[in-house]
C-alpha cells in the first residue's frame, strides 16, 4: 500500500488516464437472486463497453450463484467468486483483490445503472487528474422498481477537496450518495483496501468517508443509478425508528474510528488529532436528541442535547423539510407522551403519505418507461 509520509492534509498526485481504462465493477452479493439479473444486465447494457465485472457471493443459501454463474458463461467479463458468509467488507476485499481496472467502481447487488453511468463517469475522470473520486445522484426506487420519490435524492454533491470541511465535520463530509454512486482512481483504492471487515455491513461508508481526505472529489448532478428501498435490505430503512437511530449511531462511531486510525497512519499524528468528535456533526447531533426522546431519558439529558442540535451552525440551512425543522426546534416543549406520535407523523410513513407516495411512484415509473422506450425508437 502507499504511503503519504507526510504532515501535511493534502490530495495525492496521480498521472493522466489511458484513453479507454478498464473498470472494474466489484460487487458483493449475498441472497438477491431476485435481483442480481437485473443488476448485472444495467452493467452489459452501458455506452461505455471496457469493463470487468468482480461479483463475490458472501455464501448465499439461494440460487444467487447459480444466476451469477450463467451469466459468467455468456460473457468472460464477469468473474464469480464464492466464499463463506464473511460480511459486506471481506466479499469486496475479495472482489478487488482480483481487480485489474484503473478505475473502481461499487455496486450494490441490488441496485441498477443508467445505461451511461459508466461514460460520465469516465469523463469525469479523464476531466482532470486530481480527480480520484467521483460520485453522482441517484434515484430511489422500492422492491419491485417504483420510484419512491420524483427528484434524486441530494439536491446537492459533495464536490471539490473537502477534507479540512471533513475534519471539522466530525469527520463527515456532506452529501455523499451511497454505494452504487462511488467510483475511485485505483491510486486512492490503494489507500483504503483491504476494508476492515468488522464492516460486516455499510463497508461502502469506508470508501465514502476515507476518500475525501487523500483526493478531489468529482460529482455528477444527474442521477445514474437507482438505490432499491427494500425489506431485504441490510443497510438501507425507509422509516427511521429507535433501533434504526442507534444502529446508525454505532456505524457513524466504527466510521469515525477507522477515519482516526487513517489519518494517523496516511498524514501522522498530528493530522489525526485534527478531527473532531462526532458532536460537531449534525446528523449525529440530530439522531442522538431523537434517541434520548423516544427513549425518555432525563430531562437534563434530552434538554443538553437539544442544545446541541439547534446550536449548531448547519441547523438552519440543513435539508431538513418544515414540519421536521419546526418538530426539531421546539422538540423540548412538547410533552412525552406527545413526542412519540408526533415523531411518527413527521418521520414515517402513514396510510395516506404510503397511498399518496405509491400512486407518485407509479406514475413515475410509467413515465419513466414511456420516456426510454421514446429514445430507443429515435
Amino acid at each position: 500500500m502507499q504511503e503519504l509520509q507526510t504532515e501535511k492534509l493534502q490530495p495525492i498526485q496521480m498521472s493522466r488516464l489511458l484513453d479507454n481504462p478498464l473498470v472494474s465493477v466489484l460487487v458483493a452479493n449475498y441472497n438477491y437472486d431476485r435481483y442480481i439479473s437485473e443488476t448485472l444486465e444495467s452493467v452489459l447494457t452501458q455506452t461505455y463497453q471496457n469493463f470487468e465485472i468482480i461479483v463475490c457471493d458472501d455464501g448465499s443459501t439461494d440460487n444467487s450463484c447459480d444466476v451469477i454463474a450463467n451469466y459468467v458463461r455468456k460473457d468472460s467479463r464477469i468473474k464469480l467468486i464464492s466464499k463463506q458468509n464473511g460480511g459486506v467488507a471481506s466479499a469486496l476485499n475479495a472482489a478487488y483483490q482480483k481487480s485489474q481496472g484503473q478505475i473502481i467502481c461499487l455496486l450494490d447487488a441490488d441496485d441498477v445503472w443508467m445505461d451511461r453511468k459508466l461514460e460520465k463517469v469516465v469523463e469525469a475522470f479523464k476531466s482532470d487528474s486530481q480527480y480520484g473520486f467521483v460520485i453522482h445522484n441517484v434515484m430511489q426506487i422500492d422492491g419491485q422498481g417504483n420510484f419512491l420519490r420524483p427528484t434524486p435524492m441530494f439536491k446537492h454533491l459533495s464536490s471539490g477537496w473537502v477534507a479540512l470541511h471533513a475534519l471539522e465535520n466530525g469527520g463527515f463530509p456532506q452529501d455523499v450518495p451511497p454505494a452504487s454512486a462511488l467510483s475511485v482512481r485505483r491510486e486512492v483504492a490503494e489507500f483504503i483496501f483491504p476494508l476492515n471487515e468488522t464492516f460486516r455491513r455499510n463497508a461502502d461508508s469506508l470508501v465514502s468517508f476515507l476518500a475525501p481526505f487523500i483526493t478531489v472529489i468529482a460529482s455528477i448532478p444527474e442521477a445514474l443509478s437507482q438505490f432499491r428501498f427494500h425489506g431485504g435490505n441490510t443497510t438501507s430503512q425507509v422509516n427511521l425508528t429507535v433501533d434504526t437511530l442507534e444502529r446508525g449511531q454505532s456505524v457513524g462511531e466504527a466510521i469515525h474510528k477507522e477515519q482516526k486510525q487513517f489519518l494517523r497512519r496516511v498524514y501522522g499524528e498530528a493530522v489525526a488529532q485534527r478531527l473532531t468528535n462526532l458532536n460537531c456533526n449534525l446528523l449525529c447531533c440530530h439522531d442522538r436528541y431523537l434517541i434520548a426522546r423516544l427513549k425518555g431519558l432525563p430531562k437534563a439529558q434530552t434538554k443538553e442535547l437539544h442544545r446541541q442540535l439547534v446550536n449548531h451552525p448547519q441547523f438552519y440551512t440543513c435539508n431538513s423539510t418544515p414540519h421536521q425543522k419546526w418538530f426539531l426546534q421546539w422538540g423540548e416543549y412538547i410533552p412525552d407522551p406527545l413526542f412519540p406520535p408526533i415523531f411518527k407523523f413527521v418521520y414515517g410513513s402513514g396510510r395516506l403519505k404510503r397511498w399518496a407516495r405509491n400512486l407518485l411512484a407509479r406514475r413515475l415509473t410509467t413515465q419513466y418507461t414511456q420516456g426510454q422506450l421514446l429514445m430507443q425508437t429515435k
